[in-house]
């Protein structure tokens, strides 16, 4: 699926699929105006090599993990309440998607965290 990522880069230093897949899902899960937009144009100044297709590829799965973290914190909190662990999201989210760095990882789980409490009452 992600072949065509080992052929692109800077200096002829193709970024690694982890790298560029970090990179948008840390666009995708920004606060403020850009929260639930779309990353081509911001993964495009970044990255100034992907085509169109790349782009669009990379945003769809971005989207749909950030999707799905949150998904999995909310579930988790349903089932733990307030003493939801995040070791335990850390867990279902590497099994699934073992490329996610430690920093997006702790930003999936304070977002999802943050709409759990609210919506399930917790605060």
């Amino acid at each position: 699926m992600f072949a065509w990522i080992r052929r692109i880069g800077k200096n002829g230093a193709p970024p690694a699929r982890e790298v560029l897949l970090n990179q948008g899902l840390s666009l995708a899960m920004q606060w403020g105006d850009d929260w639930l937009k779309p990353i081509q144009g911001r993964l495009a100044r970044r990255f100034p090599v992907l085509s169109r297709d790349q782009l669009d590829e990379i945003n769809f799965t971005c989207q749909a993990v950030m999707k799905f973290g949150h998904a999995a914190v909310y579930d988790l909190a349903e089932k733990f309440g307030k003493d939801t662990k995040r070791e335990e999201f850390v867990r279902v989210m590497s099994v699934a998607y073992p490329w996610i760095n430690e920093e997006n990882l702790s930003q999936l789980f304070s977002q999802g965290m943050y709409y759990a409490w609210k919506d399930l009452g917790f605060a």
